[in-house]
């Protein structure tokens, strides 16, 4: 089983529990399928084409790469660990940023600290705002059918940040929140990265991600 706290760069764990876990076959899934528990609810959406060429294209952004490192340490995450990312062949930046209007940093929790705009969004947020608004749409699209209550959950957190940052009198959030159409509160953006084994501690089985592929890509 996957711990609580995967690295995911540990060649000798991975080993371990493929080991243990042996592929019997592999299914390649080419049309839409959704994917069940022993409760009959679904799980996983699997929904192939549903992003087209041209929204694909909105994503090819100049901003990638700028958090990707070259070596492991133990602190290192797998999300930015340098050997899990691939040579691009489109002349695009092999990189890992993440995009948020109102997130916690890394060891500044509540209530000693408040939500603030991610790093790169400070940069450039009105324009990568806006190169990812027609996604972004049509995730939340998605979202508002496949699970109804998080939709919903989510857009109340976000005007309650929203409300919260104007009164607060935190400018640059609140015009970042009246820029961000996305139903999720942090958006990750990785380019030519190979993902291994891991699990994600900070989430619940009845939370959805919605996870697309950019491009396109062959087996590894």
């Amino acid at each position: 089983m996957l711990h609580m706290q995967e690295s995911g760069i540990n060649a000798w764990r991975k080993q371990s529990l493929l080991e243990q876990f042996p592929l019997v076959a592999q299914l390649m899934l080419e049309r839409p399928t959704v994917v069940l528990n022993k409760f009959g609810l679904i799980v996983l959406w699997y929904l192939p084409g549903a992003i087209n060429k041209t929204t694909q294209n909105d994503m090819m952004s100049d901003h990638l790469g700028k958090s990707v490192s070259q070596t492991a340490t133990k602190k290192e995450k797998w999300r930015t660990q340098g050997s899990n990312f691939r040579h691009s062949e489109n002349s695009l930046t092999p990189g890992c940023i993440n995009l948020s209007p109102g997130w916690f940093l890394q060891g500044h929790p509540a209530p000693k600290f408040h939500p603030e705009v991610s790093a790169t969004l400070k940069q450039d947020g009105l324009t990568i705002c806006q190169a990812i608004w027609r996604l972004v749409v049509l995730a939340a699209a998605a979202l508002r059918v496949m699970h109804g209550s998080l939709y919903w959950s989510s857009l109340t957190t976000q005007l309650s940040l929203g409300l919260w940052a104007d009164n607060n009198q935190f400018k640059e959030m609140a015009n970042c929140l009246r820029q961000w159409v996305s139903s999720f509160t942090v958006l990750a953006v990785m380019c030519n990265h190979c993902s291994p084994l891991h699990r994600d501690s900070q989430s619940l089985a009845q939370w959805f991600d919605i996870i697309t592929s950019v491009s396109d890509y062959g087996l590894v």
